[in-house]
């Protein structure tokens, strides 16, 4: 392997295993690609790559799955919290984007009410950033199914847009209705510190019953 500790390394054997992290510098500028070979490095903190074509590739992953369902949201009316990811301080870049996805069973009582989803950064307290119209959820279901995907994408380090596409039951395991609710214009919030990105609820009637059973976050950009 060859390579100075500012620069691509190269693979110039197989075979062998490397002990220990590796560690790659961040670069101001995509580096030159060789002919018919693609070069991994670091920038603003985010693995990246340039194809043997001269794209430009972050590499980003998945921060995992549930390991367990969650609790059932019931009993209340207050705003709280249905999915969560942290978000390390200073993690934003320019053109960041995250996404969490989840899904599971609601159960309603004969008056449901009307009930919001609210997306934040900094937790139930945090900055809004987007939040649903009053959903009037069907009276009376027993475990019918939603899920949904949400996403933010940092314009800068202070400005974010965002949006949640959602599919809610109208009978247990029969229709649905979906829903859309997206930012109109950029949100300026702070990440200097660690926050949690969430996707709260707030119940329309505290016989509702809402749980998560599954679900990942990730960093996509």
């Amino acid at each position: 392997m060859t390579g100075g500790p500012n620069g691509p390394l190269a693979a110039e054997t197989t075979g062998d295993t490397m002990q220990g992290p590796l560690t790659l510098a961040n670069q101001a500028n995509a580096p030159a690609t060789p002919t018919g070979a693609a070069v991994v490095y670091a920038t603003g903190g985010v693995m990246t790559y340039v194809n043997p074509q001269g794209l430009v590739n972050t590499i980003v992953g998945s921060q995992g799955g549930l390991t367990a369902a969650g609790s059932a949201i019931t009993g209340t009316v207050a705003e709280t919290v249905l999915q969560s990811m942290s978000l390390p301080a200073n993690d934003a870049i320019p053109s960041a984007v995250y996404k969490l996805v989840g899904w599971g069973v609601f159960s309603t009582t004969a008056s449901p009410g009307n009930t919001v989803f609210t997306m934040r950064l900094g937790g139930v307290a945090g900055t809004s950033l987007v939040a649903s119209a009053n959903i009037a959820l069907t009276a009376s279901l027993t475990n019918a199914q939603f899920n949904y995907e949400a996403r933010i994408n940092f314009l800068t380090p202070t400005s974010i847009t965002a949006d949640v596409e959602m599919t809610i039951n109208t009978a247990a395991g029969g229709a649905a209705n979906e829903y859309l609710f997206a930012t109109t214009a950029p949100v300026t919030v702070s990440l200097t510190s660690t926050k949690a990105w969430v996707l709260d609820i707030t119940p329309g009637a505290s016989g509702n019953s809402i749980t998560l059973l599954g679900g990942w976050s990730e960093r996509v950009a």
